[in-house]
């Protein structure tokens, strides 16, 4: 009986700081040294890295995919990365150590500091492009999970999006910088963006509403011209497209 009872506390407790750990790191955490931002970005089981320099309008490199925790470390499956394709479906173990405001993270244990937690909006969370409105119809893609896949994370105060394909591992386009939302009226400011470098340091101005599991995006795009985007919690998309969910 006692052997039974030790098992089961040794189980609550390893629950317990499973969950503890996990809550600690999602967030978004920053980073400035010689002009480079480090922008990590972790929320739902995904993290996401973006490393530029916003004076030069420079994009450095991004990475990032779905995660667990593990034995103390961050296990990885690489979704993208911008530096490596090969990296692409794998995996890796990433230590970690939270200290505080602290996280430290990687072999080299680099220290970022954990940015603003910013008002707890119904945006925040991942989120997965899956279709658009035409004259206010929306037109959902077959499967806006696979090959192709555009994803936005919304963490405190910041923002970022980025665009792959996991069958042929191929990065596209990226973007991040901040954001804020509040009664329908979502606004980012542009920090990063690797379509476009006369975009950064805009400030744009959307509409969105809520409807389940779908966010209606419209405004008007950094780079000219209307876009009104349905966008659906990452989630969601994955219990209908990913293979082996159902």
């Amino acid at each position: 009986m006692r052997k039974i009872i030790l098992l089961l506390f040794i189980s609550s407790l390893s629950h317990t700081l499973f969950a503890q750990s996990t809550g600690m790191l999602q967030g978004a955490w920053v980073r400035e040294e010689n002009e480079e931002k480090t922008l990590i970005l972790i929320i739902d089981q995904l993290i996401s890295v973006a490393v530029y320099n916003e004076k030069d309008k420079k994009f450095l490199y991004t990475w990032g995919g779905a995660y667990v925790l593990h034995e103390g470390q961050l296990q990885l499956q690489y979704e993208w990365s911008s530096k490596d394709s090969n990296l692409v479906n794998t995996s890796a173990s990433i230590p970690f150590i939270i200290k505080g405001n602290k996280l430290s993270l990687g072999e080299n244990l680099t220290e970022l500091e954990r940015g603003p937690a910013g008002p707890s909006g119904d945006l925040q969370g991942v989120w997965i492009i899956s279709g658009t409105y035409t004259d206010g119809v929306l037109n959902k893609r077959p499967n806006p999970f696979l090959p192709r896949r555009t994803m936005k994370l919304i963490v405190g105060d910041y923002f970022q999006w980025v665009s792959y394909n996991v069958v042929t591992k191929k990065f596209f386009d990226a973007g991040g910088g901040r954001q804020t939302h509040v009664k329908g009226a979502y606004s980012e400011e542009i920090e990063y963006f690797t379509k476009a470098t006369a975009s950064i340091g805009k400030k744009m101005t959307f509409t969105y509403a809520i409807d389940g599991d779908d966010w209606r995006h419209s405004g008007q795009k950094s780079t000219g011209g209307q876009l009104d985007e349905c966008w659906t919690r990452r989630r969601y998309i994955e219990l209908q497209f990913k293979p082996g969910s159902n």
